[in-house]
């Protein structure tokens, strides 16, 4: 063996680097290893993950590949499942510098030391319930080694989890949950890093942010209004805040992958300005734990990429050295990462050999105990054992035609029989600042109406979005797209709406009658239960005006397309039931009508832009969970204003925008759009600037712990996710216990693993 002398992480916002150097020392002869071995718990539920740590005092070379953990668990009922350790890091805190690196842009690199190294992990989320087993072997590249047994309990909960993420066996277009409810995915992802390099990626995520200031004046102008307005944003939200806050408009879906617009995980050469496979920095892979358990506890599914842009030997599989780098990064991802995933991504935007994909294919099949579905990018459906199209698509198409776009996509994407994740899709302005014209590449003032029919289109054509968000700055990007409350509220709405909707539907005809009905184009769904369908008006009243007096239809973001009357609609009525005609701009029901079984036709109230409908003997959504349906609920969100008065009635969040530029005001630091930041409690120091806005000791964000609900002095912690500040929440954990009686049993009210 080796002795290590010391091992440094290098970090140069975002990444960071992994740099270790040695003394040779007399390799010791093979002999039992001391390991000292510890649980998370005893019981547990089903799909929560129980975690071994090892810890060692080993000194090694690649701490991360000199030793193997090998364990095997043991269903109740016999059933065996294979999983391995990884190197995890240090058990005692490791300190951080600072020091300037010579040739490198931007901030210094910290400096991350890992003394000792000896800290290694496994995990595996067990779903049959019963007392289980399990073997460890943890070994040594001297042959030393240590093993164990033990077992644990899974138990059935008070709550009933839906297990994980699968290909409908009915409908191979279609997702589900193990325990056979729908699941309509709808993702985002953003560039994520250690920014102020502190060791956590949570802590300084962007929202809802204007057009960039130019304090130089050397960029175009854009036009005159509030929307367009440059000026301050209000700066870096928590994890807490951004990503509950996405959570509960419905987003379910998160894709992250190291190596692309984020944390370098993977890496080559004694430091990690290089990706590649040979080493892995372990202060990065812990941030990736801590940004996966996050997402898992907002209710997010995780779409994980394993290798993102890192070069994989794409053309050489017969390079069996390179092959064997691979394999390894695979079954590290899996052993690290399996137990809070849903779906597998091998590359991004990379292309590889069919040999290739022959090889890693079977391969992450057979190390996965989850049975994951897999998928790559680019896209490869016709490949076999790639059980997701997942292509990209960015554009700024005009809002008239953003339906057809989208079903005109679906026609070549799901003709591979598989489901369609477009694992990329928002703005694209291209190359030319066009500022001037109020397009800021990730945001214009059509952006969320183009999204909204983009969705709502792709929903009815059995295929799903996964956006890559940027909102930061309208103009934060040549591509992507700024995610504001009014896109928020949108996801809402169709999310609420897809609710009412079963794992059974299945794309049909909508039939049209009508002096209108040339202009709208239909969408339907359909069940032994439910029937939906979904209207776009794709004419302008206006723009024909212009085309007939001037020669074209001259663009303008406030186009009046006229009202649809009288569209005759036929649809198949599965059961009697109600009929509800819904509003995609904010749910509100129009107008319900009794819905006898059979084919029918029935006329749609008046429209402007899109309209959907469905029939349904179910419940309505209700938002907030207060037991009023929205339609009869006067605060859908429960904010306390009412919907009347609200600004975004379904983001609880925000309900007033002053200077009508759709950044609500609790997150615009310009209320004014005057260019200059607000100080609303005249306290001499902008709003974007406080540190700490309701003042009970904890930042808003930048440092940890923070606080997840920045805005309220009485709450600063949300365990488990649900949107409750722990000191309202009389079940903080989330595990069906309430806290009183878990005090009352002797177990731990804010973890979910200690229950009664």
């Amino acid at each position: 063996m080796r002795k290590l002398k010391r091992c440094l992480v290098f970090s140069a916002c975002p990444p960071l680097l992994l740099f270790c150097w040695f003394i040779p020392a007399t390799a010791a002869p093979a002999k039992a290893l001391d390991v000292h071995v510890t649980r998370n718990t005893d019981k547990l539920m089903p799909y929560q993950v129980f975690e071994l740590t090892f810890q060692h005092d080993g000194k090694y070379a690649s701490p991360a590949w000199d030793v193997t953990i090998a364990l095997t668990f043991t269903s109740p009922t016999g059933k065996k499942a294979k999983v391995g350790g990884f190197f995890y890091g240090s058990s005692k805190p490791q300190k951080v510098a600072v020091e300037p690196r010579a040739g490198v842009r931007g901030t210094p690199p910290a400096i991350w030391t890992c003394d000792p190294a000896d800290l290694w992990k496994a995990r595996y989320a067990p779903s049959e319930t019963g007392q289980w087993s399990f073997e460890y072997v943890f070994r040594n590249e001297a042959g030393a080694e240590a093993t164990g047994s033990g077992t644990f309990a899974v138990v059935e909960g008070r709550l009933r989890p839906r297990g994980w993420v699968r290909i409908s066996r009915d409908n191979p277009y279609r997702f589900v949950f193990e325990d056979g409810s729908a699941y309509f995915p709808i993702g985002y992802q953003h560039g994520i890093g250690d920014g102020n390099q502190n060791g956590s990626v949570l802590d300084g995520l962007a929202m809802d942010g204007p057009f960039r200031p130019d304090p130089a004046g050397t960029r175009p102008r854009p036009p005159a209004g509030a929307m367009f307005a440059r000026g301050p944003s209000m700066g870096i939200q928590n994890g807490d805040v951004k990503i509950g806050r996405y959570a509960r408009a419905g987003f379910n879906m998160w894709r992250f992958s190291p190596n692309n617009a984020g944390m370098k995980v993977l890496y080559t050469g004694p430091v990690a300005w290089e990706s590649g496979l040979d080493r892995v920095n372990y202060k990065e892979a812990q941030m990736v734990d801590e940004l996966l358990q996050m997402t898992r506890k907002y209710g997010l599914r995780n779409f994980y990429g394993i290798f993102g842009y890192t070069k994989v030997f794409n053309d050489q599989p017969d390079n069996r050295e390179g092959m064997d780098k691979v394999r390894r990064i695979i079954k590290y991802s899996v052993d690290r990462w399996g137990a809070y995933v849903d779906l597998w991504q091998f590359l991004n935007e990379q292309h590889a050999d069919a040999r290739w994909y022959e090889i890693v294919i079977p391969y992450l099949e057979s190390i996965d105990p989850y049975d994951h579905p897999i998928t790559t990018s680019w896209e490869r459906p016709e490949l076999p054992g790639i059980e997701v199209n997942a292509p990209h698509w960015y554009g700024n198409e005009p809002e008239l035609v953003s339906d057809q776009m989208t079903a005109d996509r679906v026609r070549s994407t799901k003709k591979f029989g598989k489901p369609v994740v477009y694992g990329e899709q928002g703005n694209y302005r291209g190359r030319e600042d066009r500022s001037a014209e109020g397009v800021g590449g990730v945001s214009d003032p059509g952006s969320a109406r183009r999204m909204r029919v983009r969705c709502w289109t792709a929903m009815f054509n059995e295929i799903s979005f996964i956006f890559w968000e940027t909102s930061y700055a309208k103009d934060g990007h040549v591509r992507n797209l700024w995610i504001g409350p009014q896109e928020r509220q949108y996801i809402r709405v169709m999310q609420d709406f897809a609710s009412l909707l079963d794992r059974d539907v299945r794309v049909v005809e909508v039939p049209l009658s009508g002096a209108t009905a040339g202009d709208v184009r239909a969408y339907g769904l359909r069940s032994d239960r439910c029937a939906a369908a979904y209207f776009h008006h794709h004419t302008c009243q206006q723009c024909r005006k212009a085309d007939d007096t001037e020669g074209r239809a001259r663009h303008t973001w406030s186009h009046d397309r006229g009202q649809v009357h009288g569209l005759g609609v036929t649809i198949d009525v599965p059961t009697s039931s109600t009929g509800y005609w819904y509003r995609p701009t904010d749910g509100a029901i129009v107008a319900p009508f009794a819905a006898e079984a059979g084919r029918r036709t029935v006329t749609a109230p008046p429209f402007s832009i899109d309209l959907a409908l469905i029939v349904t003997a179910g419940d309505l959504p209700d938002t907030d969970g207060d037991g009023t349906a929205n339609h009869l609920d006067a605060d859908d969100d429960n904010d306390g204003v009412p919907d009347a008065r609200d600004a975004w009635p379904l983001e609880r969040e925000e309900w007033a925008d002053a200077d009508a530029d759709r950044i609500g005001d609790n997150l615009d630091a310009d209320l004014d759009a005057d260019g200059k930041a607000d100080d609303r409690n005249n306290n001499g120091t902008p709003d974007c600037d406080e540190q700490d806005w309701d003042g009970d000791g904890l930042p808003n964000a930048g440092a940890i712990p923070w606080d997840a609900f920045p805005r309220d002095p009485k709450e600063w912690r949300d365990t488990d996710g649900d949107g409750t500040g722990d000191n309202a929440d009389t079940d903080d954990d989330g595990d069906g216990h309430t806290d009183a009686d878990e005090k009352k049993a002797g177990t731990d009210p804010q973890n979910p693993l200690s229950f009664p």
